[in-house]
């Protein structure tokens, strides 16, 4: 049609009711355009700010254990992470022996006669470098078999790995029978039963608690009572 022309449907909505000027048709078209324009850059610009949240979400660091033990000082100190760390146990084995009064060991099922005093001899050896700290002892004596002879019993430390001659041969201090942590590290007491004492322990044991027993790295440590055979 002269003097008409259509661009697209909008245009065509636009000009179809009458007849108008180029100036107004060109003001309505360029109106038209700008606000199509502002809804795309709207669109753009929402979009890029999802994206821009997404990508700052995502470039969160997550710190590992590894890392926080890196710098745990802070303050600019810095310090060095350790190497693998191997922690290993040792079975620290408590012997008893019995010996007669020369110190010569009674083997199992030896013959002692009813009134000859022996010795009962507990001895726990730390075969490492390291202490073996709050060492617990508690030993029964059979009170039908054995009485024991009040204010005996006495300790001594030899390096680990002693033999039952160097056992015997060190220097023995006497330890008292009463319980209480600011007496010494061992103590008997009447455990019920048969009149008598008949319940050693050595260390804070439960019940009858003496003083803390640690034994150094590298010593063996030992306890010893006399009993009279019944």
């Amino acid at each position: 049609m002269p003097g008409r022309f259509y661009t697209n449907a909008v245009d065509q909505e636009t000009c179809g009711h009458g007849e108008r000027n180029i100036k107004e048709w060109v003001s309505v078209l360029l109106n038209k355009f700008a606000k199509h324009k502002r809804r795309k850059t709207a669109s753009v610009l929402t979009s890029a700010l999802i994206v821009f949240t997404v990508l700052f979400i995502w470039s969160v660091t997550a710190f590992s254990a590894t890392n926080v033990a890196v710098n745990q000082a802070g303050g600019g100190v810095s310090l060095v992470p350790s190497g693998p760390v191997t922690v290993n146990s040792v079975q620290l084995a408590l012997n008893k022996q019995a010996r007669d009064l020369a110190g010569v060991v009674l083997p199992g099922g030896s013959n002692v006669s009813s009134g000859q005093n022996i010795y009962f001899v507990l001895y726990i050896d730390n075969t490492t470098g390291t202490p073996a700290n709050d060492i617990r002892i508690s030993d029964f004596l059979n009170e039908t078999e054995f009485t024991y002879i009040p204010n005996s019993i006495e300790t001594t430390l030899v390096p680990s790995g002693s033999n039952d001659a160097a056992i015997w041969a060190s220097v023995w201090t006497p330890l008292t029978d009463v319980v209480g942590a600011p007496d010494d590290s061992a103590s008997i007491t009447d455990s019920g039963g048969p009149a008598g004492l008949d319940q050693i322990t050595v260390g804070a044991e439960t019940g009858q608690v003496n003083q803390v027993l640690n034994i150094p790295g590298n010593v063996l440590q030992a306890i010893r009572f006399r009993v009279t055979v019944n």
